[in-house]
């Protein structure tokens, strides 16, 4: 059963976050948060550099997630402030994606304080998960990132080496992330990203082939919050598969509320027929 859920085109809502393909990291601003797909052969640390190097030119505050070897280095000496989640011994060996995530925060805040036009973000995410990481840690740790990247005053560029990473990861990772850059050949079905607090907007297809990673990411927000709230006007298609996918992320947080924004009268009838109106069922399908 495939039910359209919107008749509103992708992108159409003025002031919206829309989902994008960069051809390289030179696009990216303030309130950008950005999936970098690195593949063997591709020119890294060159392409690191210079986007760490932009943090002058533009008078941003650089934050440096990853190794402080040679890759980092310019001139000698680092570019901005590095933690090494992935360094054996010492502080960093107690690093995890919590704590990443308040880093980011702590040093965003700082940032504006001490009068930088924003914080500059680079993390190489075989660092943070050095043995790999699931799909469900991948969806948590950028979900959380993308709201804290949404309030502005940050912009971030998660690096994955395809080789570090399940595919089934990869696949995640451009799914939770608003921008990719290197995106060939994982397409995300459907892109989920802050459009404000508790607040997420959902676009493309969640059907059989994403229904798990949708689950996945919508079991994310609800480990963190009591209401998720989710913006479906630019997501073309919801079938059964998806729909069953929300259902069950949904009853396996009670308590807690999912609320569809923009759910048509189809889809409020194939939701019905499929059985889901259910009270054990937390979800609301707002108009």
């Amino acid at each position: 059963m495939r039910c359209t859920l919107s008749a509103r085109g992708r992108g159409e809502e003025a002031g919206v976050r829309s989902a994008r393909t960069l051809p390289t990291l030179d696009p990216v601003e303030v309130g950008d948060h950005v999936c970098w797909l690195v593949d063997q052969g591709d020119d890294f640390t060159g392409t690191a550099r210079a986007f760490l190097s932009d943090g002058a030119l533009f008078g941003d505050k650089v934050l440096v997630v990853g190794s402080p070897g040679s890759r980092w280095l310019r001139h000698g000496s680092a570019q901005g402030l590095v933690v090494d989640p992935g360094a054996g011994g010492g502080a960093g060996s107690c690093w995890d994606a919590e704590a990443i995530l308040g880093v980011v925060r702590r040093e965003a805040d700082t940032a504006s304080r001490e009068g930088f036009r924003a914080l500059r973000v680079l993390a190489r995410m075989d660092r943070l998960w050095p043995d790999g990481a699931s799909p469900a840690q991948v969806a948590r740790h950028e979900l959380g990132l993308d709201a804290l990247v949404a309030e502005g005053g940050a912009l971030v560029v998660c690096a994955y080496h395809r080789h570090s990473f399940p595919r089934a990861s990869v696949e995640q990772s451009v799914g939770v992330h608003p921008h990719t850059v290197g995106m060939r050949p994982v397409m995300p079905d459907f892109r989920m990203f802050s459009a404000g607090r508790d607040c997420w907007s959902v676009s493309g297809v969640v059907d059989s082939d994403g229904a798990a990673s949708f689950r996945t990411a919508v079991s994310g927000l609800l480990s963190g919050s009591a209401t998720v709230r989710l913006r479906c006007e630019g997501l073309e298609l919801m079938d059964a598969a998806g729909m069953q996918a929300l259902a069950e992320a949904a009853a396996a947080f009670p308590g807690r509320t999912v609320v569809v924004e923009g759910a048509n009268e189809t889809v409020r009838r194939c939701w019905a027929l499929l059985g889901y109106d259910a009270a054990q069922i937390p979800v609301e399908l707002a108009p």
